[in-house]
């Protein structure tokens, strides 16, 4: 097993070095950085971020009105060109849908948690998500980030660089659909009192209503505006999350997750969540300011050699490359940008 020096591997888990897509061969010049570290004027800067602006909240609207009229036009045609589209506008849109309802299990619609609880179901209802569950996990993932206590690291399963690679191809095909069953039950059973009520009767009524809709609707409204969408949403929240927090490294604050910058228009679609590395940050930045703050931080990302991907077609070369040599527990991918600027 490799034993890991900050910013250098000593051995992978076959005894071959590791891939010059992980850490530097010979070490790197990057700082191990801390927010305590930001001058007391940038602070500032940042605590202004963290304000709300209710009238975001409309972009809920926005999303599923993307979501019906994709799915109206895919039923109504018979272009299969035209219908892939509409499966993949819808399925973004589904996809972003979750994504607020991850923001709501932060309070950043209203800063009420009574009211954002329900925003979050609102959100989850189309794609089956708990938000109620994910309002009980979360908060361990960022509290617990990279450590054995984080629910949502895989490599907690297995230290082995075959069986972790294995994982990570699993995960990039069918890891939503089992989070979206892991989710509740795990809601449920951490839960306390009237919070198992909730994720139960919660995650029962959303089933209720899907079921509803296959016996009352007619099957190509089902499969065209729903079922081939979410299957789009999953495969985009599966890249998502790999690209968040896959072969990433904890103990460094700057460096623990990654954010991966795309077309301004998809990030917005995407409701910024690929600033995935300020989010962690600051997970009281609601999602609209996060672009602001990732201009913010550029300083620090350099000085800490920032996992900051320039698009998510780079950065799954990068993955192809780490699975084809084998997943090293305990290390990141490096941009090939930033390698020149930080290596030895």
């Amino acid at each position: 097993m490799a034993e890991l020096v900050y910013g250098r591997p000593v051995e992978s888990a076959l005894d071959q070095p590791v891939s010059e897509i992980y850490f530097c061969d010979q070490g790197n010049t990057a700082q191990t950085l801390s927010r305590r570290n930001l001058s007391p004027e940038k602070q500032r800067a940042i605590r202004e971020l963290h304000g709300l602006d209710k009238r975001w909240n409309a972009i809920i609207l926005l999303h599923y009105g993307i979501w019906i009229a994709c799915a109206s036009i895919a039923v109504a045609n018979d272009s299969l060109a035209l219908d892939l589209l509409c499966y993949t506008l819808a399925g973004l849109a589904l996809s972003s849908l979750s994504v607020l309802g991850h923001e709501s299990s932060h309070n950043l619609f209203t800063r009420n948690p009574k009211i954002d609880r329900w925003i979050g179901f609102v959100c989850g209802l189309p794609i089956l998500f708990s938000a109620m569950g994910y309002r009980i996990l979360h908060p361990m993932h960022h509290k617990y980030l990279h450590t054995e206590k984080d629910p949502d690291d895989i490599e907690n399963v297995t230290r082995d660089s075959r069986l972790l690679s294995a994982l990570y191809v699993f995960l990039f095909v069918f890891g939503v659909y089992l989070y979206l069953i892991m989710v509740p039950l795990n809601g449920i059973r951490r839960g306390a009192g009237r919070e198992k009520w909730s994720v139960a009767l919660e995650w029962i009524a959303m089933v209720a209503i899907a079921v509803m809709g296959w016996v009352m609707l007619p099957m190509e409204v089902m499969l065209e505006g729903w079922l081939y969408p979410l299957l789009v949403a999953g495969q985009i929240a599966n890249l998502r999350g790999i690209a968040e927090h896959g072969m990433t490294t904890g103990g460094n604050e700057f460096t623990d997750t990654r954010t991966v910058t795309t077309h301004p228009v998809l990030s917005f679609l995407m409701c910024n969540i690929n600033y995935h590395l300020e989010h962690h940050l600051y997970p009281g930045v609601p999602w609209y300011n996060l672009p602001k703050l990732h201009q913010l931080l550029q300083p620090e990302y350099v000085a800490a050699g920032s996992s900051v991907y320039r698009s998510y077609t780079t950065f799954l070369i990068d993955v192809v490359k780490a699975l084809r040599s084998g997943v090293t527990s305990g290390t990141r991918l490096i941009p090939a940008h930033i390698r020149e600027e930080i290596c030895l």
